[in-house]
């Protein structure tokens, strides 16, 4: 059988654990990427999975810190023992350059993906068989085997409709709350109005980025209109969603109009420091915010969707809502998101389906029949 043959594939991917054990690892990267990986590998320490360090070929970062850890230089990790780097990039191109740099260097090295999808194996193989569906588990097997060879999937494995890709996830219902976490400039919202032809009950949308929530707000007075939506139908809060309540900080990417802006956490009452790149935001907890009964649960949030999981366990054990969450961000979410999921319910359904020509927007569906 097709399923055989893709499982089969996956066991034998996985089957040569890499040679890290008595290693000091270090990250290669501190750009974006290895900022989407920080939440996953917080959640590894506990497992042993001690990260040393950086490095990077930027000389302007050597000798500063990321997450922490002191940044290093190429040469100076040369001077290290018993040294394994984890390559951070989703871009064949800077593995190959990078790897070819460190084989010359005579430092050992594998692709970040391949070291946490090998050392958990056994997940992958349960997230595997969870899916229902022959396309769901052939698309996960494409995606694992691509970000362990740092390459993109091929065509074939892409989907255009991203978020509406099953048909659970396609009916209309007229008393649908719908709750988007990460809406960018509300172009979700958009393609949301389409697939339910203007039909629902509410809209709750979430954007701590300034930049796109402005956006978002003029696109969706014009939604309103198009679409004779009545007053209090769409609720939009410039806040990130995680865990719990506490103040956080954005980070947008330069350059990037607002896209892949990211957040990370520190307390409600400590003060923010002074720092150009980043800015203060409120993060919230879905179940300490919400009160209407959801019934589809969007999130596309760069990293925190696990985080956004748990702070909304007793909507989703509650509800049971429709869930459509991205879980490409870093490859611990691969796994570790759809199995905290089953998790919560026991009884959803799961499926993946691929939106992009490359690396992006891998999203996990869910839902109870």
């Amino acid at each position: 059988m097709a399923e055989d043959r893709n499982r089969e594939e996956l066991v034998s991917l996985l089957s040569d654990m890499p040679n890290i054990k008595g290693k000091n690892l270090y990250i290669w990267g501190t750009g974006n990427t290895a900022e989407l990986y920080r939440e996953g590998l917080k959640r590894l320490t506990d497992e042993g999975f001690m990260i040393k360090g950086y490095c990077d070929n930027n000389p302007d970062k050597w000798g500063k810190f990321f997450d922490d850890k002191e940044i290093i230089s190429p040469k100076e990790l040369g001077k290290r023992d018993s040294v394994c780097v984890l390559i951070c990039s989703p871009q064949k191109r800077v593995v190959i350059a990078v790897g070819s740099q460190l084989d010359h260097s005579g430092i050992d090295w594998y692709h970040i993906d391949e070291v946490i999808f090998k050392t958990h194996k056994e997940d992958i193989l349960a997230c595997y068989d969870l899916l229902e569906d022959l396309e769901s588990k052939k698309i996960y097997k494409e995606v694992i085997k691509c970000r362990m060879a740092g390459v993109y999937p091929d065509i074939e494995y892409v989907n255009e409709k991203q978020y509406f890709a099953v048909p659970s996830h396609m009916g209309k219902n007229p008393k649908e709350v719908f709750v988007d976490c990460g809406a960018f400039v509300g172009d979700s919202i958009e393609k949301y109005m389409w697939e339910r032809d203007g039909g629902f009950q509410k809209i709750i949308a979430f954007e701590p980025d300034p930049g796109n929530f402005t956006a978002m707000e003029h696109r969706v007075d014009r939604l309103k209109k198009e679409w004779n939506i009545k007053d209090g139908a769409i609720e939009l809060y410039p806040y990130g969603v995680g865990a719990k309540s506490v103040i956080g900080r954005l980070e947008r990417n330069a350059g990037n109009n607002g896209l892949g802006s990211k957040m990370t956490e520190r307390s409600w009452d400590e003060k923010a420091t002074a720092d150009p790149g980043k800015e203060e935001c409120r993060i919230v907890a879905l179940d300490e915010f919400i009160e209407e009964p959801v019934t589809f649960l969007k999130a596309d949030i760069e990293s925190y969707e696990y985080n956004m999981l748990l702070g909304a366990k007793d909507i989703i054990e509650k509800y049971r809502p429709l869930v459509a969450v991205c879980i490409y961000h870093n490859g611990v979410d691969m796994y570790s998101v759809p199995l905290l999921l089953k998790s919560m319910v026991p009884e959803y359904k799961m499926a993946v389906r691929h939106h992009s020509v490359e690396m992006d927007d891998t999203v996990l569906y869910a839902w109870i029949e």
